[in-house]
């Protein structure tokens, strides 16, 4: 019970940095199988077996997540371009290991297919920043679309704790709406939190199955375009830089970013020893 508790923690914990995924880490730890097992089981009649460990493991989860995200909110708040940077560095450093990941999923390598579905999913994450105004909302005057909007981003989002790749906030950062679900989160804003939050679990109860499904039949053409939506969520994260940013570009954002290349090379190093 405590172990699955830890997990869920460091689970909950990276769930907050775009970039990071929650279920790569629940892969490093050993769990992920077992966490998508029990999802999927939510929507057939063995459900209840499924209630004990998702139980435990939510409570974990959500302590890290709540831990974490006073952090992200500080970082974000006095040093937005350093976090930023140091998120990009996480993405670009993760990109060689699933695009080695998806290569591996064929036996004749790449084809014009999957280049294609990277483009097109690399295409929607660069248009979605055009449309997507959700940082220049009144959150006191939010619409019914407003939060249509946003029961659709949680919905997304809900793909990252089966997707192996794919950050919660990642997604919510191409979404163009973390910076308001941080907020949103910190200030117990009831409505945007529920509308958010019933979009993830919506989304857990239809997701699970079919990432199970698309990874079982479609591997490589899921694969293919999670490296066209990691690879877009860097203009997305650019995209909500304040105009003029590289003039205050500095050694520290340097830093930051050779920082995240480098967690994410060591996460995979820990990865391939357990795997031994």
């Amino acid at each position: 019970m405590i172990r699955t508790i830890i997990q869920g923690m460091f689970v909950g914990i990276t769930e907050t940095v775009p970039g990071v995924s929650g279920s790569t880490i629940a892969m490093v730890l050993g769990v992920y199988e077992r966490l998508l097992n029990a999802l999927s089981m939510l929507t057939t009649k063995d459900r209840i077996k499924a209630f004990p460990f998702l139980f435990t493991f939510s409570i974990g989860m959500a302590g890290g997540f709540i831990a974490s995200i006073q952090l992200i909110h500080y970082l974000l708040t006095n040093f937005q371009l350093q976090t930023f940077f140091f998120f990009i560095g996480i993405i670009v450093g993760f990109l060689p290991y699933i695009w080695k990941d998806t290569v591996n999923t064929t036996d004749t390598g790449l084809r014009k297919k999957h280049c294609f579905i990277m483009f097109i999913s690399l295409s929607l994450v660069i248009m979605m920043q055009f449309f997507a105004n959700a940082g220049n909302l009144d959150m006191d005057n939010l619409s019914f679309s407003n939060y249509f909007y946003f029961i659709i981003s949680g919905f997304f989002a809900s793909t990252a704790l089966v997707l192996p790749g794919i950050s919660g906030a990642l997604i919510l950062t191409i979404m163009g709406i973390y910076d308001i679900a941080v907020p949103a989160l910190l200030t117990v804003n009831i409505p945007v939190i529920a509308t958010i939050g019933s979009g993830v679990v919506l989304g857990i109860l239809i997701t699970s199955k079919l990432v199970k499904y698309l990874l079982t039949n479609y591997i490589s053409e899921t694969y293919s375009a999670m490296i066209g939506l990691i690879s877009g969520s860097i203009f997305a994260i650019l995209s909500n830089l304040k105009t003029g940013f590289y003039l205050e570009l500095n050694i520290t954002v340097f830093i930051t970013f050779i920082s995240g290349v480098i967690l994410v090379i060591l996460l995979n190093k820990y990865k391939n020893r357990l795997a031994k």
